[in-house]
């Protein structure tokens, strides 16, 4: 299965770890910064919001007292068990942008750096 394997060193990452760090994880074997590819991501997308569709569907002609709930609870529920799923199984790493390096302090610009200067600031009568 070509789905979840490093593109440098070719080693198989976890299901698991891809599906919980999408947007960056590292190769345990060379160390390099993963990224799922857009079209894995597109792919779970869709397949969790037609289980997500479905199950709202299903559940629309519910006579319950939570008839007006259940529907939307049960399509998010389909959406966020399906997508995950799918993912795990047709996520193809590419490699992530670079992170972008730390910035230097400003120094600061004299607001509230000083002491008070004990006057009154409040309204005078």
């Amino acid at each position: 299965m070509s789905a979840r394997i490093c593109p440098h060193c070719k080693s198989e990452l976890t299901a698991a770890n891809v599906v919980a760090y999408t947007n960056g994880v590292d190769c345990p074997k060379c160390g390099m910064r993963l990224e799922v590819a857009s079209g894995s991501r597109e792919v779970s997308t869709v397949a969790g919001l037609v289980a997500g569709a479905l199950a709202w569907r299903l559940a629309s002609g519910a006579t319950s007292d939570l008839g007006e709930v259940l529907p939307t609870l049960y399509a998010f529920l389909a959406f966020g068990i399906v997508s995950p799923l799918v993912m795990m199984w047709t996520a193809n790493l590419r490699n992530a942008p670079a992170l972008p390096g730390p910035e230097p302090a400003h120094a600061g610009s004299g607001h509230g750096a000083g002491g008070h200067d004990g006057g009154d600031h409040g309204p005078h009568h």
